[in-house]
């Protein structure tokens, strides 16, 4: 009887301390990024809406493994530092020098109401680091409403987007600016990259919607986007 009672109370002395020392560790910070193997030629898109830890992303049905087709849709989501639908490649491209009059028509409104040397983007989605040739973009021009979704990199306009510089704002050090797709031919208002935060399965869809306007001619935090390189950890 002795014998079980000191068993008993060695093994609560060893919980103590050990819920104890649980307790005094300090938790392990983890800076979400690109996977490692994509290294820094990767880079996070984030918005200012939902800040930088929730990053662009191919969205597979509950993350069943790697695919990527046409048509896949885009999203927001919590970096995971691990997962290779996050990792995108490309970033800016060049400046609306270089392809207006060429994928970008000249009478586009990004042509015609911005300057040459506005940056233009382009994001490749490559797993693991590997292009895949599949880009951010959209199916249709001049559809508001519509999913971001890849698409064949390099051979319409509907994968390059522009930097609204004039519009951009800085936060926490970050600048974000709105990106407008390069294929919208409207005169006025054009079509940005936007989250959609009321959106499901899966939340936070990337779509393009017109450029909004507030109070003061300040963009709507939902269409403000920064990049950086990744991953951090």
């Amino acid at each position: 009887m002795r014998k079980t009672i000191t068993l008993l109370a060695t093994a609560a002395a060893m919980l103590t301390v050990g819920s104890a020392a649980a307790q005094a560790a300090p938790a392990r910070v983890i800076v979400p990024g690109a996977t490692p193997s994509c290294g820094a030629q990767c880079f996070d898109l984030s918005s200012l809406v939902l800040g930088t830890s929730v990053i662009q992303n191919a969205y597979i049905a509950r993350d069943r493994g790697v695919g990527g087709k046409v048509g896949i849709r885009l999203n927001l989501k919590r970096a995971s530092n691990s997962h290779p639908n996050e990792d995108f490649t490309g970033a800016e491209v060049g400046t609306l020098a270089a392809y207006c009059g060429t994928l970008i028509s000249p009478v586009s409104y990004v042509c015609v109401n911005y300057p040459a040397d506005y940056p233009v983007y382009e994001g490749n989605w490559s797993p693991f680091g590997n292009q895949s040739g599949l880009c951010a973009g959209v199916a249709i021009r001049d559809l508001t409403g519509e999913n971001v979704t890849l698409q064949p990199c390099g051979v319409t306009a509907r994968t390059l987007w522009v930097g609204d510089l004039a519009n951009s704002v800085t936060h926490d050090g970050n600048q974000y600016t709105p990106w407008v797709n390069g294929s919208d031919p409207n005169f006025s208002h054009p079509l940005v990259l936007t989250v959609d935060q009321g959106s499901f399965l899966p939340a936070n869809q990337l779509k393009v919607q017109r450029l909004n306007l507030l109070d003061g001619d300040t963009v709507g935090d939902s269409q403000q986007f920064t990049l950086q390189a990744g991953p951090e950890a």
